[in-house]
């Protein structure tokens, strides 16, 4: 009976065997080891496979860690290589030229917000330009492909901003124009939950004519959508047809919008949301505890009730800067720099 092999091991017979499971074209390819650090303080370890003189390409970071998990499960040693070369050959390499990531002009109107929980990456901030809200904070990033599914994307940095010659407020400004042209998903959460696919016009919606006035708020790929609740644009549509309104963070993806006539106490809702986080909620997926109000006044959110509930606590650490994350709807291929 062959004997099982230990992480290191299995990690061995990767790197000796991988190309064979390649086609011709990568042959000559470098392979290295790197791992890949997360938000919440998640990591894991990738397989690097790239042309010699990559530089800026983007490549796929095949998740060993996950590849060794499926093997320890007793997946064949073979398929699991399988997939890891389908993974590489098959990648969508996003259609970016990579030349354009230094030329602000040529990627400005590319620029787009991402929302993160403050206390849960303040490492990972301390380098990139952004702007707090609350206990929240908006970084921004150079959308580099998407479709449908999901997109790739690149977080600025200060570095490179400071090659570009823009300041942190020409970032938010750009990037607040930029996702005020996007049309956002609006759902209402039973629809959601029985399966009905549906993409409400904020103005026909009468919350009266719901049992639960609870709707999903997020982008057309439903993916790190959360942001969709700092578009002032969208925001005051739902204010101008809602009324005062709670945002509640159901996750990085998504938001709840409530009008806060059909709430009676804030505080116990922000004390579901706690248990949600806590019981329903992958920590990596996880936004706040607390419940938000949208403030028409200054196209902002406040927290709602007495005032911050309990922060996250984490170390978290985000992808060194050759490392690009995409967000996609599943999980899949990563792509890097």
């Amino acid at each position: 009976m062959k004997k099982t092999m230990n992480y290191e091991e299995f990690k061995k017979e990767v790197m000796a065997t991988m190309k064979d499971y390649l086609s011709e074209e990568y042959k000559d390819y470098d392979m290295k080891f790197q791992t890949i650090k997360k938000g919440s303080g998640r990591e894991y370890e990738a397989l690097m496979v790239g042309p010699k003189d990559r530089k800026m390409s983007v490549i796929p970071a095949l998740n060993i860690t996950e590849a060794f998990k499926k093997y320890e499960s007793g997946v064949p040693f073979d398929e699991v290589m399988d997939n890891l070369a389908d993974i590489r050959m098959n990648a969508p390499i996003p259609s970016f030229n990579k030349e354009d990531i230094f030329d602000y002009d040529k990627i400005k109107d590319k620029i787009l917000p991402r929302l993160i929980n403050t206390a849960a990456n303040q490492e990972y901030l301390a380098d990139k330009p952004h702007r707090d809200i609350e206990d929240l904070s908006l970084l921004y990033a150079v959308r580099m492909s998407e479709d449908s599914e999901g997109f790739s994307e690149a977080v600025i940095t200060n570095d490179l901003a400071d090659m570009w010659g823009v300041t942190t407020q020409e970032l938010h400004d750009k990037a607040m124009d930029n996702i005020a042209e996007r049309p956002p998903v609006f759902q209402n959460i039973e629809s959601f939950l029985f399966g009905k696919k549906e993409n409400l016009e904020i103005e026909d919606v009468e919350p009266e004519d719901y049992n639960t006035p609870f709707f999903i708020l997020t982008n057309q790929q439903k993916t790190k959508g959360a942001v969709m609740a700092v578009n002032p644009k969208t925001m005051d549509r739902i204010a101008a047809k809602f009324g005062d309104v709670y945002v509640i963070p159901s996750s990085v993806d998504e938001t709840l919008i409530v009008p806060k006539s059909a709430i009676d106490d804030v505080q116990e809702l922000a004390r579901l949301v706690r248990q949600v986080n806590d019981n329903d909620v992958r920590p990596e997926d996880q936004l706040s505890n607390n419940v938000y109000e949208y403030d028409s006044d200054t196209h902002t959110l406040k927290i709602a009730g007495n005032g911050q509930n309990e922060s996250f606590v984490s170390g978290a650490e985000e992808p060194k800067e050759d490392v690009q994350e995409p967000e996609e709807s599943q999980e899949g291929q990563k792509l890097a720099m």
